[in-house]
């Protein structure tokens, strides 16, 4: 087989076609049509014309250093991130501050360990939250004893009344 060569076929072969003969592949396509009596007896044949053999083609691609067909991407490939994650906010810190007056159950401090420690009339929570017992005002303090690396700060709740309602209050 050549790039020239001119093969017969039947009618019913496609127009390119793609042949395998004793392992050589032969891509050709049809160039013209003949009917009558002939080679086939009388049936309509094809004639076509060899676009590429690997018989003659494998010699020029090894030279050109070609080792098969290889189909291309046809969108640039995008790296991967490693980013792209985050946690859901935790509401962390002070919620009441030094000299607010609050009511039993209020929540003085949301922390994680013990950043400040409960004092007088405070409770402190599974979470480390302090939270307050009483009606009182807040009152924040620091005691420096001796034998820590770190002074401490402690939370507490003076009792009393709370003047803010005082004024809401009928006479």
């Amino acid at each position: 087989l050549g790039v020239s060569s001119v093969r017969w076929a039947k009618a019913s072969i496609p127009s390119i076609m793609a042949m395998s003969r004793h392992g050589v592949g032969v891509l050709s396509r049809v160039t013209k049509e003949f009917s009558g009596s002939g080679l086939l007896g009388g049936q309509s044949q094809l004639q076509t014309q060899t676009l590429f053999s690997w018989e003659y083609g494998r010699a020029a691609a090894s030279s050109l250093g070609f080792l098969g067909w290889h189909r291309t991407a046809t969108k640039k490939a995008g790296g991967t991130s490693r980013n792209g994650r985050d946690s859901n906010p935790k509401y962390l810190g002070v919620k009441k501050f030094g000299g607010e007056y609050v009511i039993p159950g209020n929540i003085i401090v949301r922390q994680r360990g013990t950043k400040f420690h409960p004092g007088n009339n405070v409770g402190m929570g599974r979470d480390h939250t302090i939270y307050s017992l009483v009606t009182g005002q807040v009152k924040f303090s620091v005691d420096e004893a001796a034998g820590r690396k770190k002074a401490r700060k402690y939370i507490s709740v003076v009792p009393g009344e709370d003047r803010r309602l005082r004024r809401w209050q009928k006479k």
